[in-house]
């Protein structure tokens, strides 16, 4: 037995060192310097037309992500470099001898072996993986900047158009209103992952998104949400992936999902401190209105109530029409709003009123409804003032001192075309430094009057406090809110298991 045991760990010896030869020998191949070249002369045969750095890295043969690189002459992924590689085999078949490596954006040339240093290159690196200093992020907001593609294209960065892919119109307009939240914007084109652990890859590619959304040196006039889509429907399991959704449950799940990543240890968050606003809830039985019970819930998003389309109309051309701030009588702490109680075995009374107002508040017209047959779309127009709403007047009295800035400008506004489950989702957004309205419908970008942006079948709304910066600072008021009887805390968003059609509600706590 002891003689057994001497030789297991004899065994175990040679197989540590064998082990620790190999790790040695695979150390010095890494650092070996690669030679390096300054006059490659298959520079010329670089294409930038077939370039295209949105779509998922990954290699054409072994679809595998590792060790990837590009060839630069007909824009294919490849994995390897050395001998008996992928790459390597189509450097020679197909005589493409310069590739770059989309981890690092180094230049090869295979199957040669050496770096090539060159100037040129500089501008398909900046693409592969676009970047901004802190002056150029604060001057997003009040540089006028535009920009031409390859084939003569013009575009504005940041007011850019977006693939569909597989009716993924609903995730586009989300992004493109992200992209007018300025201190959400602002913190995504600087985010750096973390490199002591695994980047979150919806965070990652979200903020990738945006930067090449913004990046005047763009080779084409259009962005492809390739990889943040992948990203999105392998983190809902499927939910959000391949079919047309609800943008609201959409940007339920994501504020959520964002908020959970960049969570502080007090529990605060960007998310929280751009979008959450506090509304105080007075409940009572149907049966008893004077049994009043107080409470106060957080939400990111104010549900609205469309009045119901008249049944008998003075012509076949007769679309209702109904303003903002009719809707928004719903927070002026008396209208009463009957609602089943949980179980549904008794009617509760509700009336809302709001206590503190985020520096971006964001406004759900609820158009669709399930009539247990079909869902049923409300044509309602409802006219808003694009500058100027002020929402002093939906504020409790006692905590009126606390918010002392009530004034909003709309920034983006999500419309619906069409019939309720056969539509699609367009959004208008305000370009802040040419001051112009753009509709961005998918890949087509135009510019509209601001009288036609109020003429739209609205859905989602965000407005802009008027404290909100260019650099995206915004006043914190520290004042104390004066407390309620009862407090009822709520999360801003549920649990991806909940149903697609579930979680349009999920973030939304009033109503």
């Amino acid at each position: 037995m002891p003689e057994e045991d001497e030789a297991k760990r004899a065994r175990a010896e040679e197989e540590e060192e064998e082990e620790a030869e190999r790790l040695a020998k695979k150390k010095k191949r890494g650092s070996a310097e690669v030679p390096q070249r300054l006059d490659c002369p298959y520079l010329g045969t670089i294409n930038r037309h077939v370039l295209d750095f949105d779509f998922e890295k990954l290699c054409s043969v072994s679809l595998s992500g590792e060790n990837v690189y590009v060839d630069l002459v007909d824009g294919k992924f490849f994995q390897g470099r050395g001998k008996e590689t992928n790459a390597y085999r189509h450097a020679l078949e197909k005589s493409h001898y310069v590739w770059m490596n989309v981890v690092d954006g180094k230049v090869f040339c295979i199957p040669d072996g050496y770096e090539v240093v060159d100037k040129s290159l500089e501008d398909i690196k900046f693409n592969l993986a676009p970047c901004f200093d802190e002056e150029e992020i604060e001057q997003i907001s009040t540089k006028v900047r535009y920009a031409k593609a390859l084939d003569g294209t013009d575009y504005i960065p940041g007011c850019i158009g977006l693939n569909n892919i597989c009716n993924s119109d609903y995730e586009n307009v989300i992004v493109q209103v992200l992209c007018q939240v300025v201190p959400l914007r602002n913190y995504l084109l600087a985010y750096e992952p973390p490199k002591e652990r695994k980047q979150d890859p919806v965070l990652s590619t979200l903020a990738d998104l945006l930067r090449k959304m913004y990046n005047p040196r763009n080779f084409k006039g259009l962005v492809s949400p390739h990889e943040f889509y992948q990203a999105i429907g392998h983190k809902t399991a499927k939910k959000f992936y391949s079919k047309q959704q609800d943008p609201v449950a959409f940007f339920s799940w994501l504020m959520n999902y964002l908020h959970k990543k960049l969570k502080a240890k007090d529990g605060s968050s960007m998310i929280h401190d751009v979008f959450q606003g506090e509304v105080q809830v007075k409940m009572s039985p149907a049966t008893d209105e004077a049994r009043v019970t107080e409470s106060k819930e957080k939400t990111i998003l104010m549900t609205l109530e469309l009045p119901d389309e008249p049944l008998f109309k003075d012509n076949l051309d007769f679309i209702p029409q109904v303003p903002l701030f009719n809707l928004l009588e719903k927070f002026n702490g008396e209208k009463a709003f009957e609602t089943i109680a949980k179980g549904g075995e008794s009617r509760e009374i509700r009336r809302y009123c709001l206590r503190r107002i985020p520096p971006y508040v964001i406004f759900v017209v609820k158009r669709f409804r399930n009539n247990n047959f079909f869902i049923e779309k409300n044509p309602t127009i409802v006219t808003f003032p694009l500058k100027g709403l002020d929402l002093r007047d939906y504020i409790h009295p006692d905590c009126q001192p606390a918010n002392p800035e009530t004034k909003y400008d709309l920034v983006a506004n999500v419309c619906h075309d069409g019939k309720p489950e056969k539509g699609t989702y367009k959004v208008q957004c305000f370009h802040h430094p040419t001051s112009q309205w753009f509709e961005l419908h998918d890949l087509r970008v135009t510019p509209v009057l601001p009288q036609m942006v109020a003429l739209t079948e609205s859905y989602v709304q965000v407005y802009q406090r008027q404290d909100v910066k260019t650099d995206g600072s915004f006043g914190k008021f520290e004042m104390e809110i004066p407390d309620i009887s009862a407090e009822v805390e709520t999360g801003i968003a549920a649990e991806i298991e909940m149903a697609p059609e579930d979680l349009a509600e999920a973030g939304i706590i009033i109503g």
